[in-house]
């Protein structure tokens, strides 16, 4: 894995931003896994000014595959993955709405959505590149600790401390108000994707960034395995990375 190291999280969302930028202006069909995390919000709002500003790329020929969504929730609730995106990324750029997929929370069989969402993937050949957040306790696109690495799009049940972690934030105010369970892609197709940038910003997952590169390699710690993946870029800013052990860093970061 590389591990680039940004002063603060605004510059860690300009170089997530940068990333996509340049993977989109390399292949204009670019087929791209989304997290919805607040850092990853931050890179896609710097990535639309680019766009706006500067040119350079399109996303027209872009198609996009969200890593989760929470059950019970309908698309347009302001709360939804589905709505953030809307919101933060795809109705400031010249994407087509067809071409961005995201599960529906609120449906009838969730079983069913999640198998199709699946075969949509295989479909498409796989992801190009998926950005994923890190979680508190490890997990990536909602893929609690315990998930398997041959995991497909299912309904997850979140832990106490991601429901916590969640609950005071941007979409959930508090507890009552935040619910229980996910649809989240799979580690699999996520382990499958020719490339993953993976960002985490923030004191509060110094210990979750420490436990993914030091720690053993398993599902108890979601993260460590995409360690395994042979094209993984970590952007992650001082506070981040500020428990991980020096000499390590360093050779990371080299």
């Amino acid at each position: 894995m590389q591990l680039i190291v940004a002063d603060d999280r605004e510059a860690a969302g300009e170089l997530l931003a940068d990333k996509l930028a340049e993977a989109i202006a390399d292949n204009p069909r670019l087929v791209l896994g989304l997290s919805a995390g607040s850092t990853s919000l931050l890179a896609y709002q710097d990535l639309v000014h680019r766009w706006h500003e500067r040119g350079g790329f399109s996303f027209n020929n872009v198609e996009t595959f969200s890593c989760d969504e929470y059950v019970g929730l309908r698309p347009e609730d302001h709360r939804s993955t589905r709505f953030m995106l809307n919101y933060h990324l795809f109705r400031q750029v010249d994407i087509p709405r067809e071409n961005t997929h995201v599960p529906r929370g609120d449906t009838a069989d969730l079983e069913l959505e999640c198998k199709a969402y699946d075969l949509l993937i295989e479909a498409r050949g796989g992801l190009d590149l998926v950005v994923l957040g890190l979680g508190h306790n490890g997990h990536v696109g909602l893929n609690e600790p315990g998930s398997s690495v041959k995991s497909r799009t299912r309904t997850v049940d979140l832990t106490p401390s991601t429901i916590a972690a969640i609950s005071g934030g941007e979409r959930f105010k508090n507890l009552s108000d935040t619910p229980s369970q996910a649809i989240a892609m799979g580690l699999g197709p996520i382990l499958d994707a020719k490339r993953v940038l993976l960002i985490a910003t923030g004191l509060g997952k110094a210990e979750a960034v420490r436990r993914m590169v030091e720690g053993r390699v398993g599902p108890g710690m979601p993260a460590s395995l995409l360690t395994t993946h042979p094209n993984l870029t970590m952007i992650a800013d001082a506070d981040a990375t500020r428990q991980v052990d020096a000499a390590l860093l360093d050779r990371l970061s080299a």
